[in-house]
């Protein structure tokens, strides 16, 4: 009896916990890094004006390392999102080189980059990170924080 109830306490917590199925949780990025300097944007049309394309872009390496170790041996789809000032419109794209996916989001929006079984502490991947930005909203100096963010799959 006393097994059972052990049992049982332990499934309580685990549905509890905050990484029951289903709930977005932050994936531990750190490792990852820009390659290179600062990503530097220039206008897509020369001489940009009325009714012209009013857009920057450029594109960066990223090499990114993601701390799975939690979510180890189990199936999840891993996303990656992308926060920015609401006065900035951005436009993100990126190639990979394999173990995670490739894909395109918005500012504010998330894109799957991983589904399937977690079988390792870290994954890694080198993105080859594209960004245009609406060039009416966008100040001087602009920061744009990308993070990944977890969500279990029912086993």
């Amino acid at each position: 009896m006393s097994r059972l109830v052990f049992l049982l306490l332990g499934l309580g917590l685990l549905l509890a916990s905050p990484a029951a199925l289903g709930q977005a949780m932050r994936v531990d990025d750190s490792a990852s890094q820009v390659l290179g300097s600062t990503l530097k944007l220039a206008w897509d049309e020369p001489m940009p004006g009325r009714g012209g394309v009013q857009t920057l872009s450029g594109t960066i390496t990223v090499q990114v390392r993601l701390n799975v170790r939690p979510w180890k041996g189990q199936r999840a789809r891993i996303y990656q999102v992308l926060q920015t000032p609401a006065s900035t419109r951005v436009h993100a794209r990126w190639s990979s080189q394999g173990r995670l996916l490739p894909g395109q989001l918005r500012g504010g929006e998330r894109a799957l980059v991983y589904a399937g079984l977690i079988d390792a502490d870290e994954l890694q991947d080198v993105f080859q990170l594209t960004i245009v930005a609406d060039g009416d909203g966008l100040e001087d100096r602009e920061t744009l924080n990308f993070d990944f963010e977890i969500e279990l799959e029912n086993p």
